[in-house]
């Protein structure tokens, strides 16, 4: 982690602006084709959410605009964001929030998280988490194939962690569309970063089907 000079940055302009609005935060949603993953993540045995928390992962961490964060009026980048998502336990019906590292190998942070989840004993144990904004926020609606979704809203306009969901996916034409929902931070991502994310999305995504 770094602390930015904000005197030399090419972002102070647009920091100091979007700092005074009172609400910073914006959603995007859209469709995202994972055509062949679920195919994949079944070959392998391993959990298609988790592996969508992977690949938002790695593809934020390729974005530095995604590890901004603010402390006490001074900016710091991260040198990698960690997910913190939902979960249900089989059989239950109230979720669990789960906060771990994200590694670079799949399969390592698929038996990770499994285990995380299996071991896990509150429904907000926020231990792992306490102290941390180096933090995605996650969760998954895989029920619902929604065309727009918004967030609980913390009122806090310095509040630079993207969420992040995703709904069910559906089938169309051959192709397999995922509904897709990123909520940021103005201060620290604009649309153009937005759209990088998708882009390396979607380069991580063919990266592990390569694999197969």
């Amino acid at each position: 982690m770094k602390k930015i000079d904000i005197s030399t940055w090419n972002r102070r302009e647009h920091f100091a602006f979007f700092r005074k609005v009172d609400l910073p935060f914006y959603n995007v949603n859209t469709p995202v084709d994972i055509t062949g993953l679920p195919e994949f993540v079944k070959s392998k045995s391993i959990s298609l959410n988790s592996t969508l928390i992977y690949l938002t992962i790695q593809s934020m961490n390729q974005i530095e605009n995604f590890r901004y964060r603010i402390r006490d009026d001074a900016v710091f980048l991260h040198d990698a964001v960690h997910p913190s998502f939902t979960h249900l336990k089989k059989g239950e019906d109230l979720f669990r929030i789960i906060t771990m590292d994200c590694g670079n190998d799949l399969m390592q942070f698929d038996r990770d998280l499994k285990q995380a989840v299996a071991e896990s004993t509150s429904y907000f144990n926020f231990s792992s988490a306490e102290g941390r904004d180096d933090l995605v926020f996650v969760s998954s609606l895989p029920w619902i194939a929604f065309t727009g979704l918004d967030h609980t809203l913390s009122l806090n306009r310095d509040d630079a962690i993207p969420r992040v969901s995703w709904g069910r996916f559906l089938i169309r034409d051959g192709q397999t569309m995922l509904p897709f929902n990123i909520r940021v931070n103005h201060v620290f991502v604009d649309g153009l970063h937005v759209g990088l994310f998708f882009d390396e999305f979607a380069r991580q995504l063919q990266r592990i089907l390569e694999q197969s």
